[in-house]
Parts: structure tokens; sequence; C-alpha cells
């Protein structure tokens, strides 16, 4: 279950940039089925790895690319127009440097 895994400043950051009234976007390689609900449930945009599901079973494959390094990159690129935004990024890992690249303010393991 995520509220395991996800920082408590972490998510206290979250909440405060929803405040604000940003767009809170969360960018990860890790699969839309367990993140898509608890995205929708704390209404956060998301872009991550899409699983293949058909007739309500799971493939075994991928809908886009692994949504890692470059592609997390291309994919926010694609569905935003980010000169409508000042961009904050947070990233954890080497993966996240071409996200970060994005940002106005960019926070690397900042949690």
């Amino acid at each position: 279950m995520i509220p395991n895994y996800i920082r408590a400043n972490a998510f206290e950051k979250i909440k405060w940039h929803q405040q604000r009234g940003d767009i809170v976007v969360i960018v990860s390689a890790s699969l839309d089925l367990y993140l898509n609900p608890w995205c929708i449930k704390y209404g956060l945009d998301l872009i991550c790895t899409k699983v293949d599901v058909v007739d309500g079973i799971l493939t075994g494959n991928y809908l886009n690319d692994d949504c890692s390094g470059i592609t997390k990159k291309q994919l926010v690129e694609q569905k935003y127009n980010l000169s409508n935004f000042d961009i904050y990024a947070y990233g954890d890992t080497l993966e996240d440097e071409e996200l970060l690249s994005l940002a106005d303010e960019r926070f690397y393991q900042y949690f």
C-alpha cells in the first residue's frame, strides 16, 4: 500500500502544493495498477508505466515505454505546455535527472 512507502514529509509537500493551487503530477516508473487509485484519491495527475489489460486480463506488456529516464521528461512535455507553469520537480534517483532538467525549482533527494 502506497501510504506505507511515501515519506511523510513528501506527502506534506504534495499537500502544500495543492493548497497553493498547483497541479501536482506524480511521474514514476512504477505501474499504474497501484499508483492510479492512490492518485485519484488525492487529486493528483499521474504519468507512469502503464500495463496492458485486455478484457480484464493483464497481458504482461506495457502500453508505453518504461517511464524512466528520458521517457519521464518526454511524457511530461507531451502532456503539458510547460511554458504555462512554474515547475517544481523532486527526484530521488539518477533516473530523475532528465525530469529535473525541466524544472525552475529542482530538488534532488530533498526528502
